[in-house]
């Protein structure tokens, strides 16, 4: 018997803990207060008590169905963030790839492109230098070939000249030996002489013109005719130094000519490689240069795309950030509604005498 009060007793004292912790759970809400306020209408209401557990039931399985479709929903949102950073940090990471990449391609360029630069001015001023040497080559080789032509002409003039002399000096002989002319006369052949003009100073041409003085002051016909003989022999001398001069002169010019044509030919050579060169050189450094811009332009792209990127990936991971704060929060509430749902079914299914007391109490 004992014992079965104790029980008694400890079950009514557990009962009434439950209640009064029940009850301060929902007063203290305001879902639980708005629970307290739809019983006490019920209650006032005198509709069975079948009914108001059932609506409280009803109620607790829709909160359930929303926390259960609320999950769902979660699940599939916080796939698709994970997904969808997980592309994003994919993404990040890929462009920071390629930009350190474009670095050092566009690093091991710039050298080069310089480099290739020093190459094409090098051959540039080689071209030009080549230029330069085949002008003055020319402007020599002018020079030279207006020597030649003056010495030459100053040779025609003199041996021209002398084949005049010659000509009246041989006549004049000659009719001094047929006893036609006597040498005094032969003055007049001072006159031809000074008449020849031609500005080549001639070997033995001071001499000739003494001997001949001497020749007209012969009064000896035996002597005379002596020293004119020696003369007609210098004239011959004379004769053949300028055809020598002539002979070497126009040598010299053919040798000159040949030198030049073969300086203008290794030049030419020359040049030529030196422009295939440039133009290899020019070629490969606007590939360089067009690598180098396209490059440095892809690297700005990739630059732009990585800060996008990265802000697209700041943006989705605050809006996942509060779609769990959301979630975390609204399921809490949820979970809280549950409990107190279950409170207030417990109350209405055992204490209902002492719910509506309190209530009519709390009315008044």
């Amino acid at each position: 018997m004992k014992l079965l009060l104790f029980v008694l007793f400890v079950y009514t004292y557990a009962t009434s803990a439950q209640y009064k912790q029940a009850m301060e759970d929902l007063n203290d809400d305001n879902f639980g207060q708005t629970l307290l306020e739809t019983i006490q209408m019920h209650i006032q209401s005198d509709e069975p008590v079948g009914n108001l557990v059932n609506m409280l039931q009803n109620l607790q399985s829709q909160v359930e169905k929303v926390q259960n479709k609320a999950d769902e929903q979660y699940k599939r949102i916080t796939t698709n963030c994970y997904i969808n950073l997980g592309q994003l940090n994919d993404q990040i990471n890929n462009y920071k790839i390629k930009s350190v990449t474009l670095k050092s391609y566009i690093d091991t360029l710039n050298p080069n492109v310089k480099q290739s630069v020093s190459t094409v001015e090098r051959k540039q001023k080689e071209i030009n230098d080549y230029k330069q040497e085949l002008k003055q080559a020319a402007e020599k080789r002018e020079k030279e070939h207006e020597t030649y032509t003056n010495i030459l002409d100053n040779l025609e003039q003199a041996l021209f000249g002398f084949h005049q002399i010659k000509q009246g000096f041989n006549q004049f002989i000659d009719s001094v030996q047929k006893g036609q002319r006597k040498f005094e006369s032969f003055t007049e052949m001072k006159q031809v002489l000074k008449s020849v003009k031609h500005t080549y100073k001639l070997e033995g041409y001071k001499h000739f013109v003494q001997l001949l003085q001497s020749l007209s002051k012969q009064t000896s016909e035996e002597e005379a005719l002596k020293l004119a003989i020696q003369l007609n022999g210098i004239l011959k001398q004379i004769e053949q130094y300028i055809q020598t001069e002539r002979t070497r002169e126009d040598q010299a010019e053919l040798a000159r000519e040949t030198a030049y044509s073969d300086f203008k030919d290794q030049i030419a050579d020359l040049f030529n490689e030196a422009s295939r060169s440039l133009t290899e050189m020019t070629g490969i450094l606007d590939s360089q240069s067009n690598q180098l811009k396209q490059s440095e332009n892809e690297k700005q792209e990739v630059y732009v795309r990585l800060q996008n990127k990265m802000k697209e990936f700041d943006n989705t991971q605050a809006e996942c950030s509060i779609l769990d704060q959301e979630y975390s929060y609204s399921t809490r509430q949820r979970t809280q509604q549950s409990k107190l749902l279950d409170q207030a079914i417990l109350l209405t299914t055992t204490s209902l005498g002492q719910l509506k007391s309190d209530l009519l109490k709390h009315n008044e």
